[in-house]
């Protein structure tokens, strides 16, 4: 794996650990503040690192060609699914747009935040499925399972959380 391919990779993966870490950590506020504070930290750099994994994506790999980033994720998903449909990269951009708006709110009005059951609903299962896509169905090897794993974990992490309540 050459340095682009390794930067590409990890910057993905951390975003998708500190993400995980980040919601598996969220409790109730008044529980927990010092909890919440550093949840509500993983989840922002969680954010930060996609929004630096798309930047890199571009620059390295799509010569900050938007064609050229939707013609890759249609290869790759005819490669990984058999359907050549490079859609995949809108759903990357509402994931950054999500993500970032989601860390926003959590952190300048973390009560409303709380209350939000439907957006936290909706979000959380969109978060689960582009992180399945990213780091279970396109992955090989060992590290598919790693990433089962991981989202598995957070999962289960935001279930307890919510039973708790």
């Amino acid at each position: 794996m050459n340095t682009a391919a390794a930067f590409l990779s990890g910057s993905a993966w951390i975003a998708l650990l500190l993400g995980a870490m980040g919601e598996s950590l969220r409790s109730n506020e008044a529980e927990h503040p010092a909890r919440q504070s550093i949840a509500r930290w993983l989840w922002a750099l969680g954010g930060a690192f996609l929004l630096l994994h798309i930047a890199a994506a571009f620059h390295l790999r799509h010569g900050w060609s938007h064609a050229a980033a939707v013609a890759d994720t249609a290869r790759q998903t005819h490669e990984f699914t058999g359907i050549n449909w490079g859609g995949g990269v809108w759903f990357n951009y509402a994931l950054a747009a999500v993500w970032v708006a989601d860390a926003a709110w959590w952190w300048f009005r973390p009560k409303a935040f709380e209350r939000a059951r439907r957006w936290l609903v909706f979000s959380r299962l969109f978060f689960l499925f582009m992180w399945l896509n990213a780091a279970v169905v396109f992955v090989r090897g060992p590290m598919r399972w790693f990433g089962l794993v991981v989202c598995i974990a957070a999962v289960l992490a935001r279930y307890g959380a919510m039973r708790m309540r």
